[in-house]
């Protein structure tokens, strides 16, 4: 019976084990995640590193479009985007990363 109750205890440990996190991916100079926390809404998170002349608006800029894009693959064209900054945190400076919000309609 011990060991029948201990191979049971191992399954309800295995299949209860947490998600694992999600591996960010890289396309160019920019890395993302995107998970979907409800129906219809999309969360990305984004962040990119620095080039020789490089400054925070250029790096906003290129977050910003890499947003617009892969929203406007993900949804066909029509979308709504959003930044998903908390207002809670601080401005950073300098900006490498943000997350972004996005419904497709």
């Amino acid at each position: 019976m011990d060991g029948l109750a201990q191979a049971l205890c191992f399954f309800c440990v295995v299949t209860s084990s947490p998600p694992h996190p999600q591996l960010a991916r890289g396309f160019g100079d920019i890395w993302y995640t995107h998970e979907m926390p409800a129906a219809g809404t999309h969360l990305l998170r984004l962040s990119t590193t620095d080039f020789l002349l490089d400054g925070d608006g250029w790096r906003t800029q290129r977050l910003d479009a890499f947003a617009q894009r892969f929203a406007d693959l993900s949804c066909g064209g029509r979308f709504t985007l959003a930044p998903a900054e908390r207002p809670s945190w601080p401005a950073t400076r300098p900006v490498y990363a943000r997350q972004y919000v996005f419904r497709c309609r």
